[in-house]
């Protein structure tokens, strides 16, 4: 390795203060993540950046997209980013479908170390960045949790422009690595399990429990038998990932702590 290829202090530095920012927004994951995609746009002085999250339980398992957002110099780009996702959809990716074979919590690449220029170039993932006037891409997953819930970043250069540096593939690694493992805690996740996603009657029973009624109380305000109650919670449980009352309590102040 040479010097030239090592990371500055000054780029351990701007890693840790754009944190500090994506922190200072990490109750909303659509916030958070559109500062982390500017700043990094800023830092590695691309011309787009996007990302977002997805359940892929790699490796061999198709990416389910669930957020993406991209940040661009060029109103071409977001519009190219867009109809790509849009019509082809990300299974077809031939560099996320090179990454989807690869173990590894944390895996950065650039294009080129996952799909060769032969095929990149004739692949209908190019055709559309090229309408939007970009070319080589460096690309990062970060696996969130054991389930498969996994943060993305891919930073784009112009065409022409020349390709991303070791250090620059190193600098993005140690970004990711870090502020991968606030993903779900102090940043919020959109894979996350929310109050939203469930159904009216799983919604009332966790009213009744937020008020302190036991399983019995639920069954009498609901009309509902203590079976079904019980079978609620246990779904409850099961959706928040928590294994008690007591958790399930904790889990919910604390989304009421980020939200404030």
């Amino acid at each position: 390795m040479t010097n030239s290829d090592r990371l500055r202090l000054r780029d351990v530095r701007a890693a840790f203060r754009l944190i500090g920012e994506c922190r200072g927004l990490g109750h909303d994951p659509g916030l958070w993540h559109r500062r982390m995609l500017e700043g990094l746009a800023l830092l590695f002085g691309v011309v787009q950046a996007a990302g977002g999250e997805a359940w892929w339980d790699r490796p061999g398992r198709p990416i389910q997209p669930v957020s993406a957002y991209v940040v661009t110099t060029q109103p071409a780009g977001d519009d190219g980013y867009h109809a790509y996702a849009r019509e082809q959809g990300w299974t077809g990716d031939p560099i996320l479908s090179a990454i989807e074979k690869l173990p590894g919590k944390l895996i950065t690449r650039t294009r080129r170390q996952l799909v060769s220029d032969a095929a990149w170039y004739e692949s209908d993932a190019f055709r559309y960045r090229q309408a939007s006037r970009i070319d080589h891409q460096l690309v990062s997953v970060f696996q969130v949790s054991d389930h498969g819930a996994t943060s993305i970043v891919a930073l784009s250069r112009g065409l022409g422009e020349c390709d991303f540096s070791p250090r620059e593939q190193r600098l993005l690694n140690f970004f990711h690595g870090e502020v991968g493992r606030l993903i779900g805690g102090p940043l919020v996740a959109a894979t996350a399990p929310t109050v939203a996603q469930l159904s009216p009657r799983l919604r009332q029973t966790l009213a009744c429990l937020v008020e302190g009624n036991s399983e019995k109380q639920v069954a009498v305000r609901l009309g509902l038998s203590r079976a079904t109650v019980h079978q609620y919670v246990t779904t409850l449980y099961r959706h928040f990932g928590v294994r008690s009352r007591a958790q399930l309590f904790a889990c919910l102040a604390k989304r009421d702590r980020q939200l404030t």
